[in-house]
């Protein structure tokens, strides 16, 4: 599975760049296959292109329902350009993967993207990943998966 978890790792760089660049999505995706994550002789990085582009492309098609259910867990004091773009990448991508992919469970859903989060993240905005996560899965899989 190291494929898939790479993907993720790769995806939450290329959501935040296009979160805080409003580059299409085409571009990034071309930026990031043909330059960033490009297997090179001294660099073998495996990943699952497809899962990438699927999960990549899907953040930018779905970015306005996903942002309201990342309202919805916030508290009235909170707006959602509070949140650190990096947090809104990876949450965004856990709230995809949650509807787009039933067969995948719920809590190795949240696992990589916690795990993930841990790489760019103190312990308290991890925790409010793994908060956001963990109610937003709850609500969307119905308690399945657990």
């Amino acid at each position: 599975m190291e494929p898939k978890k790479n993907a993720r790792k790769i995806a939450v760089q290329a959501v935040f760049q296009f979160f805080f660049s409003n580059e299409d999505v085409n571009k990034v995706l071309d930026e990031f296959h043909q330059y960033r994550v490009k297997e090179k002789a001294y660099c073998k990085i495996k990943y699952d292109s497809d899962f990438f582009n699927q999960i990549v492309r899907g953040v930018f098609n779905e970015k306005k329902e996903i942002f309201i259910l990342i309202k919805g867990c916030l508290s009235k004091e909170w707006s959602l350009d509070r949140v650190d773009p990096t947090m809104q990448a990876i949450i965004s991508l856990g709230i995809y993967e949650f509807v787009n992919f039933p067969y995948t469970p719920k809590n190795v859903i949240i696992n990589e993207y916690v795990s993930i989060a841990k790489l760019y993240l103190d312990d308290s905005n991890t925790g409010f990943v793994n908060g956001i996560l963990d109610k937003l899965g709850k609500k969307l899989r119905n308690k399945e998966n657990e």
